[in-house]
């Protein structure tokens, strides 16, 4: 079944959209969704161009990795484009008038890409994001600093209280940021408030897969806490 509509909210993982034909309303009424909830492939058409901001970094991240690669910029952009293409499945688009959102992502792609192949940056990456959301779990998958790129250690946001022992606390639900030794101590002697509005960051919450990832929990302990 396809069928037109608007995007009318997001709130967290949840995604509201209104559609006008009657006839598709009365369709998806016959789904009981107590039983199923039935997969949408959703399509969005972003009519906003790119701004000159994205473009810049865009070209900014492509002369980075094409620098420490040794590949002449042009021949990096076909190549990351094309790699683009498989990941997501995106149309091939240009970067003087495709869409904002596709240029969002590309960004992030390109970002993923340098902290994969550990690729040092002549700028922070956090300025050279375009979802500073995305890129703070990025920074955390990776233990980079968000801010200088070094290796990090995950700094909680509501910090763990004293006499509380990190190997039997649950983590899942709480803001992290991913920051490096000298960025962790600056972070707890300013306060996260000052922090946050000083370097314009901000935590992002992990998933239960990623913070298994990072070591901070297992699952058997993620068992033992929802018993």
């Amino acid at each position: 079944m396809e069928f037109d509509g608007k995007l009318n909210a997001v709130n967290g993982h949840e995604v509201v959209l209104s559609v006008t034909d009657e006839r598709i309303i009365e369709s998806l009424k016959q789904f009981d969704l107590t039983v199923e909830q039935p997969e949408m492939v959703v399509k969005l058409i972003d009519e906003r161009q790119l701004s000159p901001q994205q473009r810049r970094k865009t070209y900014a991240l492509l002369k980075d990795i094409a620098d420490w690669l040794g590949y002449d910029v042009d021949d990096l952009k076909q190549t990351m484009k094309g790699l683009f293409y498989v990941a997501f499945g995106i149309e091939p688009f240009s970067l003087a008038n495709t869409d904002m959102t596709t240029a969002r992502m590309f960004i992030s792609f390109l970002i993923e890409f340098a902290l994969d192949e550990g690729i040092p940056m002549s700028q922070s990456l956090k300025d050279r994001t375009d979802d500073l959301e995305v890129y703070m779990l990025q920074a955390m998958r990776h233990r980079s600093c968000v801010l200088c790129g070094k290796r990090a250690d995950i700094h909680h946001i509501d910090a763990i209280g004293m006499g509380n022992d990190r190997t039997t606390t649950d983590h899942r639900g709480r803001e992290m940021i991913a920051l490096c030794r000298e960025h962790h101590q600056l972070a707890h002697s300013m306060g996260w408030p000052s922090f946050s509005q000083l370097f314009h960051v901000k935590g992002a919450v992990p998933s239960s897969e990623m913070i298994k990832k990072l070591g901070l929990m297992t699952q058997k302990r993620m068992d033992e806490i929802d018993e």
